[in-house]
């Protein structure tokens, strides 16, 4: 065999080489082993190491999630599985085979249960998944595989024909191996009949061509299988080239020895599908070669009939061929990689041009704002060391039937999304990851709640041969992105005057505009937070009311925020109020979204004025001052003062981190001011409500006291106890129950 002279002067063309083994990349940054259960725990720990931190909880068998050093997290969503669930932890997939103790042959760590024969009359592969079993079984005994990694070869199943069985993260590849054009006669390759076992399952026929095992009960597909191929070992059609001399040919030649000897399907002259049929028993799976390709005129031997197995995900991969314009090459043929760009170089068995195509799962990042985002693909080989462009596009979705005739179809590149120039994997120039920046296609993503995206791969240049590449399968993407702010709950709004957050039905009358509060607003992430707040109302003859003020100064997490409501609130109109967080990057949804009832009030100026309420003990806080004390404590009893604005005033009614309740009453004459003793029971921001009731019942509009506790004394309560049964002990007496220190309060 010859080399090719190509025009111009470049480097020399390196051989194509098998892709070797890869693991799951790391995150940026030294992790931390071990890792975190919560996000939480997970950003704390990686705040105070400066390295990233692996969220465990959010770990899956495709996908992982850092939290980083700024407070971010870091998720990656890989093509295919990294990682097993077994023996109740996790462990790195690892295909490779080793003999069981019951003589059969299984791979390491894989996410499907799988098991090959150890030779004899065992089924040929078993695989296992979620309580259901496949099983094949060669129709006569097998001999005793040679493991080769993950490997397992039975030598002359038939007379002059191999049988490889393969293992891979997600299911196996099946390879009959025929090696001459004697041992395509034998009349058992006519027809192959393996015996087939699926319990809980039925196996049917796919429009493409394909097979599918499908739960009996869910009716969900368990495992499926793509349209079986067919290839020989010949070249194909090769243009006429003006033959390589001298050192460049010497170097050519001595590159293809490099070459593995087995050629992929789509890369040989000869190549066409494998009839599928189930009979109805189920009890069979019939596979019938294209005789054309197994005993034609010019078929060059070996010939590899190649059935693959996997089970189903959301991901996938597949590549488009343009000499086999009409034929999918889905899932690489069982390769580990594949080649992209145009190849006339003498290796390419026939010459040709070919696209790549990866389908990604995003839905984690819906409703997520995306700080950076990379595709990230392995390329495993490349023509030279000279850097040729390599376009990354958002395709439309691909399939089984994926072909280089449908992805030719007007719209299905959507858009490029990224260009570079790299060449890496040949003599010289190591095998490395390349990355192109997907940030906003991603977003779009996101905000659209997508639930995947699919990636095409395309030479810069498809007359370039020095633009022939290699990639692996194992692509991911690697998203650094930020959480929107939690929602607001109706329990963390509330007035100055009118309480807690009502519902339209009890919409508190207000006399005084006061301040509007929203408790604890907080960031998933940490990050600074500021409020919106807004108001609405009917403004009559169909028309809306509203109130829009600038959005709040932020303020760390946690925080407290309040606006003072405005004049221009008209009176007796009931009046709905709402709010919303935002993160510098995202805002939260409405405090309204899931519940339209909202927070309502109607302003009245003729219903009573509500008591003042005052502290010396837990003085009144201001949410807007960044140096807000904080006062003794969770176990220590304050004092407040109600005082009546009007002199007919018979009764307060007071609540504690809640409105007034008529069971919380004091009674007064006269309008007197009366004190109430309260133990609070909560740290953090509190309030406290009060309202004043006339002889006729007539209630006046809520006050609303805010106040902020320490941490206090919280192990008072136990330490009471136990110094009260032990003196109890001592006096011969049984000790009383301790005062419950959950919100206690009495009048004085």
């Amino acid at each position: 065999m010859t080399g090719v002279l190509l025009a111009g002067a470049a480097p020399i063309a390196h051989a194509d080489p098998v892709a070797q083994g890869e693991t799951a990349p790391q995150p940026t940054g030294a992790a931390t082993p071990e890792g975190a259960a919560t996000t939480e725990a997970a950003q704390d720990e990686a705040k105070r190491t400066g390295t990233p931190v692996e969220v465990t909880s959010l770990r899956g068998e495709a996908s992982d999630v850092y939290a980083t050093a700024d407070g971010n997290l870091e998720a990656r969503e890989y093509v295919r599985p990294v990682r097993a669930r077994t023996g109740g932890g996790w462990k790195p997939v690892d295909t490779g085979l080793v003999k069981s103790a019951d003589g059969s042959v299984a791979p390491k760590v894989t996410t499907v249960g799988l098991e090959f024969s150890g030779g004899g009359n065992e089924p040929l592969v078993r695989m296992t998944k979620a309580g259901r079993e496949l099983a094949l079984s060669w129709p006569g005994e097998l001999p005793e595989p040679t493991l080769d990694g993950d490997t397992a070869t039975y030598e002359n199943v038939l007379p002059d024909v191999d049988l490889r069985m393969a293992a891979q993260e997600d299911g196996f590849t099946q390879l009959l191996v025929v090696k001459s054009a004697k041992a395509a006669a034998d009349a058992d390759l006519a027809t192959v009949r393996l015996k087939l076992a699926s319990e809980g399952m039925d196996v049917k026929e796919t429009a493409e061509g394909g097979l599918e095992a499908s739960d009996k009960g869910a009716r969900a597909p368990v495992f499926e299988a793509p349209r079986p191929m067919m290839w020989d070992s010949s070249q194909g059609g090769v243009p006429t080239r003006q033959k390589a001399t001298g050192t460049r040919a010497r170097a050519l030649r001595g590159a293809a020895q490099q070459r593995s000897s087995d050629p992929a399907a789509a890369e040989t002259g000869k190549l066409a599908p494998v009839g599928v049929e189930v009979p109805e028993s189920g009890k069979e799976l019939v596979l019938t070669p294209d005789e054309d390709v197994l005993k034609g005129k010019d078929t060059q031997y070996p010939v590899f009939i190649d059935p693959q197995w996997y089970s189903p995900r959301a991901s996938a991969w597949t590549m488009a061929s343009k000499y086999w314009a009409d034929s999918p090459q889905w899932k690489f043929n069982g390769e580990n990689n594949a080649g992209m760009g145009y190849c006339n170089w003498y290796y390419c068995k026939p010459h040709d041009t070919k696209r790549l195509f990866y389908r990604i799962p995003v839905s984690k990042f819906a409703g997520k704002s995306i700080l950076s985002a990379e595709f990230v693909v392995r390329n495993t080989w490349s023509a030279s060391c000279s850097d040729r462009s390599v376009e990354l596009w958002q395709t439309k979705d691909i399939s089984s039937s994926t072909t280089w005739n449908s992805q030719n179809d007007s719209g299905f590149w959507k858009k490029e999304l990224s260009s570079r120039s790299f060449a890496h994997g040949a003599e010289g120039c190591a095998a490395k990851d390349a990355e192109f920046s997907v940030k906003s296609a991603l977003q779009a993503a996101a905000d659209d709640k997508a639930s995947t995206m699919t990636f095409g791969l395309r030479a810069g240049s498809e007359s370039d041969a020095y633009g022939w590449k290699r990639f692996s399968d194992k692509a991911f993407l690697r998203v650094k992105y930020n959480r929107p702010p939690s929602q607001l709950k109706m329990s963390q709004l509330r007035m100055e005057y009118g309480g807690v957050c009502a519902k339209p039905g009890s919409a508190p009358r207000v006399r005084t505009l006061g301040k509007i509060r929203a408790k604890k607003v907080k960031d998933p992430d940490g990050d600074k937070v500021s409020v919106q707040f807004q108001a609405k109302w009917d403004a009559g003859n169909g028309k809306t009311g509203s109130w829009k003020p600038d959005r709040t100064s932020a303020k760390k997490s946690g925080s407290d925020f309040s606006v003072s409501l405005p004049g221009s609130i008209p009176e007796n109109k009931q009046v709905n109020w709402y709010a919303r967080v935002y993160d510098g990057a995202q805002y939260s949804p409405w405090s309204y979204a899931g519940d339209p009832s909202a927070c309502y009030f109607i302003h009245d100026t003729k219903v009573p004025k509500g008591p003042s309420i005052t502290s010396s003990d837990y003085p009144a806080s201001d949410s807007e001052d960044p140096d807000d004390p904080w006062y003794d404590g969770v176990g220590t009893y304050g004092k407040f003062g109600l005082n009546a604005a009007e002199k007919d005033v018979t009764s307060y009614r007071y609540g504690i981190n809640v409105n007034p309740s008529a069971k919380n009453k004091i009674t007064t004459s006269g309008g007197a001011a009366k004190t109430l003793s309260v133990l609070p029971a909560e740290a953090g921001p509190n309030f406290i409500t009060a309202q004043s009731f006339d002889a006729a019942g007539n209630g006046s509009e809520i006050h609303t006291y805010e106040f902020r506790v320490k941490a206090g004394r919280p192990d008072r309560a136990s330490w009471s106890l136990e110094k009260t049964r032990e003196r109890a002990r001592q006096r011969g007496r049984r000790p009383r129950a301790p005062r419950s220190c959950t919100a206690a309060s009495r009048p004085g």
